[in-house]
């Protein structure tokens, strides 16, 4: 068990590396081709999906203007962002 995680489950081993993989690089500024989801004024562009990790990772580019943004809530799996840029 990980005895240093928050939760009781234990730690998933890291699985062999997989030498035929593909790079994933995305650019939101330039690939037309990302999906952009809007949602109650607000820009989501999905730029690494769950199907290029398989699973075990998305990362999302979200635009939101001031006063913007979901509301609390939680998720049944971890959740990390950061601020890139703050307009005001």
């Amino acid at each position: 068990m990980n005895h240093h995680s928050i939760t009781s489950q234990p730690a998933s081993p890291l699985p062999p590396d997989n030498l035929l993989r593909n790079f994933t690089f995305a650019d939101p500024n330039k690939d037309q081709s990302l999906p952009h989801i809007g949602i109650v004024g607000d820009t989501y562009t999905i730029l690494i999906s769950g199907e290029d990790t398989d699973g075990r990772y998305c990362l999302i580019d979200m635009h939101i203007p001031p006063g913007g943004g979901p509301p609390p809530h939680r998720h049944d799996f971890e959740e990390s962002w950061f601020i890139r840029e703050v307009c005001t």
